[in-house]
């Protein structure tokens, strides 16, 4: 019981860590994407666990997450577009960057991964890692609830100093929808895979929101 609540609060301890402790975006990378690459290499080493996370899928699955990621794509986009000025203090949050130093040449290197690299390993960690080690106890359901709720708790710690009031909250609320459909996609597919497309282009969007809106 301990281990797993380790696993479960150790992404969201990472953020903790990396932003308002030590106010710094490389440095939670390093700490919070470690956390979500080494830690299920080690428990499976251990456990001498090699289930693969890459089946084979039906089309129909890539086709839901492709459209399932566009939609989010397009809501993310829509909404900040509209509602930019009630969501975000620009002047607040661009002194807020400059202070994590998400600045310069490194913005171009965070976008990138956080397109390609943080909807893999974050759907591994969770869809397949922490629904695996849950699932036999809890089934589907329950797992997929608490995955998605400590998949949206880091989420929170992260938008707090950068929405407005209650923007935060809501946004949470959507990234925790968010973990629950892509749980379904795990539990209906038995494969990763449409999640992290799914995931990917929901991450395109909030950095066509960055770069095209925030910017």
């Amino acid at each position: 019981m301990v281990k797993q609540l380790v696993l479960l609060f150790g992404p969201t301890i990472m953020i903790i860590l990396g932003l308002p402790i030590l106010q710094n975006v490389p440095i939670t990378f390093l700490l919070f994407y470690g956390w979500l690459l080494l830690i299920p290499i080690v428990v499976s080493f251990r456990r001498k666990n090699r289930n693969r996370f890459f089946v084979p899928q039906p089309k129909s699955s890539l086709t839901v997450g492709i459209i399932s990621g566009i939609i989010c794509l397009i809501a993310i986009y829509g909404f900040f577009y509209l509602f930019q000025s009630l969501v975000i203090d620009r002047e607040n949050l661009s002194t807020l960057l400059v202070q994590w130093d998400f600045t310069g040449s490194k913005v171009i290197l965070l976008v990138f991964f956080l397109i390609l690299v943080n909807p893999i390993l974050e759907e591994f960690y969770w869809r397949r890692f922490m629904y695996d080690r849950l699932y036999p106890r809890l089934g589907s359901t329950f797992t997929i609830l608490i995955t998605s709720f400590f998949y949206s708790l880091y989420h929170l710690v992260v938008v707090m100093p950068i929405f407005n009031s209650p923007f935060h909250i809501l946004a949470a609320m959507i990234v925790f929808l968010a973990g629950i459909m892509w749980g379904i996609f795990r539990s209906k597919f038995h494969t990763i895979v449409p999640s992290i497309v799914s995931h990917s282009l929901a991450d395109l969007g909030i950095m066509l929101v960055y770069l095209f809106i925030i910017l």
